[in-house]
């Protein structure tokens, strides 16, 4: 059933492609078989309203015929007593109602557009008359929802297509809706960086973790599991709609936590319709990046089609769509490396006043003169080996390309060559008018090949990365009577890949001479991870050399049924998890840390505090290490868990103006497990650790039992769809951060194994490396319980470990304005509890006493020595609070303007992102520092139809030629402007002696911020706490740089012949060529302390490309 995935560098095993077809198989049996037991997001819509006549009197048994414009099914259903009607599980599209009553005027109603899990409201006022008297009318897309108390935003296949989008990604289309921050803004890559870089295009949404917005595919979870990335992308063309709920979604939406966002696949038609483009952009039509020199070279061609229609007509019908994507993506690198005279030893005055230290002497090094001035020396014989050995040469780290500066010195252009290939199948079935059928089949790959600038600090580049991912979803759809309907859906999703480092394959740690520095044995090949101050980190980190793989199994069933004015709602959703990681969350070839204590004035005294002068970088050469650390993977894991959730709910139309909506929904979530019970926990009153065994599946830790969501909304329209006053609350649990596969107890000794040496006091280095070189991986019995060796990390999962929960509510009114405009005003709330964190709980106190005396958690091995460790803690403690005021003014054909703008007012607080805090005592002391907190964020999504050519404002009898150049022309943008986001300030050194820097000091009232990219905040208010002194600088005393970025398209439409249409545009991102600034350096010791050194996202780009339709 398996077999091995080879290449030159690296031996993987990989799922055969017989055994995906075997589960697409099973799938299909299960079909045949399955019993309704579950249920998520629905994949249809439904038609509401109300029949009156002329005095407003209701009219029960009143003929309402829907028929679908597109492929000619019909739904019939009759008003009840109280003149409603209800037609459920319609398919998205275009739909004509037929009205008819003994006495009455027969009502045609045209234009009635169905939206995925939406209900489209048609109430109609009859007149007396004949039923052989037909009145039609057309209806407009409504711009009030007058029965949803849920929050969000439908988008059609015309508004997916409209816009700019870099890289034509649709998860882009999330950052339109209000509460909406792009994850990853701010000291990390722009979230929309554009094409080839899907897995990182996401979005935060109303101050929930950006984990906490799930994506499906046709209601089929498409998610990875391990980090919760969007798993397959379709192409826009191949999107019939893009439904985005981010407050109070409807109940049969289960585990999220900020936004959950369903993409729909085209079905076919009756009618032949497909496109056909190609878009095209190189480095000629680009800016410079920020402070570049030269451009990077830059080639993208996307390319692609649609095509759908019918088999047989009337009921078995077709969609298919193919994309590539080649890129030939340059990067420009400015980055920090070692000048040739600090190689030398040489550090000169001029870029370095403060003195650096002999460890030896405790004096400053001798003063010499260079043509470039006078330096302090280290001598070469005092070079550490491993030291010299890198230093010698450009192996390691190119040459400076400015030698006169020590920061942002090295400038170079290189080419990643990233291909992407893309398509979906699928295929509907008609068999009768109570039956119906789909199949659908996703699938997506990419070949990434890594660039550096030919040397080994492979860290500045992307990895090299292989991706095979699927998405497959199976629908059957079963109309017991006008008032009942059943659901039931399959799905399947799978992600695949294989990433390595350009170093991957080599024995550098040897050839620069650490002793035990490459273990071929164990995958540790390549070199290790360098960090010294701002120089440019080398090697590859432990997560780049890595095969995931992770399927999700999902089967799910909706009930729905019609009683008078009560649509009840039953279903359950089951989803079976499965997830594979070989890589480590440390380095196998090592982490190095050199801080610039050791060459201070307070070198090798432990008892010395406010050291001055001093230099990383002249650690490194000394061979001085504040931390070394190594890990080691010795089994491929293979988690298991499971979601299921079950769940009833009622949308009670009390009047015609008036709904409620009552829900409840249970959800278990297992706790992750080893297939083969390789886990193990390490357990605080032992200092033991235990074992899984078939009866302590996931050891100590439970499943979760408590997933109780209710949710009670109502919306409320005191005049005919004019106004909606609507309001929510709910309650919502779903898996933390990292997926639900997130568990780390298979990361564990002796499974994991994670050697750490701090330095034990302050002020005095580790020993060389060159010296102690790198532990060895020692194989360990299984046999519980044990402990782990002296030196080696261990993790701790609470017993009671539970999901992620979010409590929501919103309020807010609607207006509509005219026929063509509305205004939406709401206070959104989120409080989250029971927040993944994870931290170190053996934080040792402050303290000038040796490091291990003061550990909290002090154990001992048979040999009597004391384990100087992390206990890296996972437990559910975090929590977080959001208010947020939202704006939003939508047009559709407003004098041609179609689109929204909005704005958002928030705040938020969180120690969620707190990962290993300074001292988990006082962990909340750090605040928050992510993309959630951003106080202000406008966007605006805007298509404008110029008003030229025939059937417009001007020029409307234009003659062919003038039609050809006048006519047709759009102008469409997509624009955010946010405020930056909170800064930490870390302190010079560690003065606390607990292996870890301390926070800084703030002197000021209020910390002035001049916005200067040579000096953002006023560094003068920062200083060094005084000795065993916890920092009082806390998160958002400063935030940093805003965010402005316009996107813009013009483009032209022209008829060809009749359906025929051919659009050319010219696209430009950040058109306004304004940088994306990174947030400064917040670290007392760096000596761009304040200083912006990087922007984040791209320069200005155009983009051509032609689009056909027919």
């Amino acid at each position: 059933m398996r077999n091995t995935y080879q290449d030159n560098k690296t031996t993987f095993p990989k799922w055969s492609t017989t055994s995906i077809q075997t589960t697409k198989a099973v799938l299909l049996i299960c079909l045949l078989v399955a019993i309704r037991v579950a249920m998520a997001q629905g994949v249809s819509g439904r038609i509401v309203g109300t029949l009156v006549d002329a005095t407003g009197a209701v009219i029960p048994n009143a003929a309402v015929t829907i028929s679908n414009q597109d492929t000619g099914a019909i739904t019939k259903v009759t008003t009840n007593g109280n003149g409603q009607y209800r037609a459920d599980t319609l398919r998205p599209g275009n739909y004509q109602l037929k009205i008819e009553a003994p006495g009455l005027q027969t009502i045609v109603s045209n234009g009635n557009v169905v939206t995925v899990d939406n209900a489209t409201v048609v109430d109609m006022t009859m007149k007396a008359g004949s039923t052989s008297e037909t009145v039609t009318v057309s209806s407009a897309s409504p711009l009030v929802d007058t029965t949803s108390s849920s929050l969000g935003e439908v988008l059609n296949a015309n508004d997916i297509t409209s816009l700019p989008l870099n890289g034509r990604i649709f998860s882009q289309l999330v950052q339109t809706v209000p509460g909406s921050v792009a994850a990853g803004f701010g000291s990390a890559p722009e979230a929309a960086a554009g094409a080839g870089s899907s897995g990182s295009i996401t979005a935060s949404v109303n101050g929930m973790p950006w984990g906490g917005t799930t994506y499906t595919l046709d209601g089929v979870n498409n998610m990875e599991l391990l980090n919760a990335f969007i798993n397959v992308t379709p192409p826009l063309d191949a999107l019939q709609e893009l439904k985005i709920s981010t407050n109070n979604a409807d109940i049969t939406v289960g585990t999220y936590g900020g936004a959950q966002v369903n993409a729909f696949i085209k079905s076919g038609t009756n009618a032949f319709h497909g496109s056909a483009y190609g878009f095209f952009r190189n480095d000629a039509l680009s800016a410079y990046q920020w402070r570049a020199t030269s451009k990077a070279p830059y080639r993208a061609n996307q390319f692609g089609g649609s095509i759908g229609g019918p088999i047989i007509r009337n009921k078995a019908f077709f969609f298919a769509d193919y994309q590539g994507l080649l890129l030939r993506n340059g990067i420009s690198y400015i980055l920090t490396v070692p000048t040739d005279l600090m190689k030398q030893g040489t550090f000169l005055k001029s870029q370095f006043p403060a003195a650096i230290y002999d460890p030896t002497t405790r004096a400053p090094f001798a003063t010499v003169t260079t043509p470039q001035g006078d330096a302090w020396l280290i001598p070469q014989s005092r070079f550490d080996t491993v030291s010299a050995n890198m230093v010698n040469g450009t192996t390691i780290w190119p040459t400076a390309t400015n030698q006169n500066a020590i920061s942002n010195n090295y400038n170079a252009n290189t080419v990643e060559p990233d291909n992407n290939h893309q398509f979906d199948v699928k295929g509907d079935y008609q068999f009768g008018p109570s039956d119906r059928i789909f199949v659908r089949e996703s699938y997506q790959r990419r070949d990434l090949t890594a660039a550096s600038p030919g040397t080994i600090f492979v860290q500045i580049g992307d990895v090299n990365a292989t991706t095979r991912d699927h998405n497959a979803a199976i629908g059957y759809t079963h109309t017991f009577s006008a008032s009942m309907v059943n659901e039931l859906r399959l799905g399947f999703n799978r992600f695949y890949t294989l990433d390595f480092g350009n170093d991957y394959g080599t024995n550098e740690n040897t050839a620069v001479g650490i002793p035990n520095g490459n273990d071929a044995a164990f995958g540790a090949t390549g070199f290790g991870n360098f960090s010294i101050g701002n120089i440019v980190q080398t090697g590859s980190q432990g997560w780049t050399n890595s095969h995931r793989i992770s399927n999700s199994y999902q089967l799910t069933d909706n009930l729905t049924k019609v009683w008078g004015s009560h649509t009840f709602t039953f279903g359950g959703d089951f989803r079976r998890l499965q997830a594979s990681l070989t890589n480590s969350d440390a380095n196998k070839n090592g982490d190095f840390t050199y801080i610039s204590d050791y060459t201070s004035s307070c070198t090798m005294q432990s008892n010395c505090s406010n050291p001055t002068g001093g230099n990383q970088f002249a650690s490194f050469l000394l061979g001085m290490p504040s931390n070394t650390d190594r890990g080691f993977v010795a089994t491929k894991p293979a988690t298991r868990a499971t979601l299921l959730g079950v769940y009833a709910q009622d949308q009670y139309r009390i009047r015609r103006n008036l709904t409620l909506n009552l829900a409840l929904r249970w959800d278990l979530i297992t706790a992750a497990i080893d297939k083969n019970n390789k886990q193990s926990n390490f357990n605080l009153t032992t200092g033991m650790l235990d074992f899984a065994t078939d009866g302590n599946r996931a050891p100590n830790v439970d499943n979760y039992y408590g997933g109780y969501s209710p949710r009670v909304g109502f919306a409320y329209t005191p005049s005919e769809n004019n106004t909606t006053l609507s309001g929510a609350f709910g309650v919502t649990h779903f898996p933390g951060n990292f997926g639900a596969m997130g568990g780390f107890l298979e990361r564990n000794f002796p499974f994991f194994q994670v050697f750490t040496s701090p330095a034990q006091r302050r002020n005095v280095p580790l020993p060389s490396i060159s010296v102690t070189g790198l532990p060895q991986y020692v194989p360990t019995p299984i046999t519980a319980p044990v402990q782990s060796p002296p030196g080696v990390g261990v993790s701790f999962m609470a017993k009671n470990m539970q999901p992620d929960v979010a409590y929501a509510w919103n309020l807010g009114v609607q207006q509509r304005l005219t026929n063509s405009a509305s205004f939406s005003i709401t206070y959104v709330g989120t409080r989250g509890v029971h927040l993944f964190r994870r931290y170190n709980i053996n934080t040792p106190p402050p303290g000038n006493t040796p490091f291990n005396s003061r550990l909290p958690y002090q154990y001992f091995n048979s040999q009597g020595q004391q384990y100087a460790t992390n206990i890296g803690y996972a437990t559910a403690d975090g929590g977080s609070m959001y208010h947020g005021l939202q704006a939003e003014f939508k047009m559709n054909l407003m004098h041609g303007l179609t689109g929204r703008v909005n704005y958002t007012w928030s705040k938020e607080i969180d120690d969620m992102n707190m990962w290993w805090p300074l001292d988990d005592r006082y962990n909340r002391g750090e605040g928050t520092n992510q993309a959630p907190n951003v106080p202000q964020n406008f966007i605006a999504s805007l298509v404008y139809k110029l008003p030229f050519g025939r059937g417009e404002r001007w020029m409307a009898g234009a003659s062919r030629p003038a039609q050809i150049l006048a006519g047709g022309w759009q102008l469409s943008t997509f624009t955010r402007l946010q405020s930056g986001t909170p800064l930490t300030f870390n302190a010079a050194f560690d003065n606390l002696g607990s292996g870890v820097t301390n926070r800084a000091n703030v002197t000021c009232s209020s910390v002035r911020t001049f916005g200067s990219v040579s000096k953002w905040f006023d560094t003068s208010c920062f200083t060094t706490p005084g000795p065993l002194q916890l920092g009082t600088s806390g998160s958002g005393k400063v935030h940093g740089p805003g965010f402005y970025n316009a996107d813009v398209s013009l483009s032209k439409t022209e008829t060809i012949h009749e359906q025929v249409k051919i659009t050319v545009q010219a696209d430009s991102f950040n058109m306004s060529n304004t940088p994306h600034y990174s947030n400064p350096d917040t670290n007392l010791s760096d000596a761009n302390f304040g200083q912006i050194s990087g922007a984040n996202g791209n320069p200005r780009q155009f983009q051509l490309g032609a689009h056909l339709t027919f």
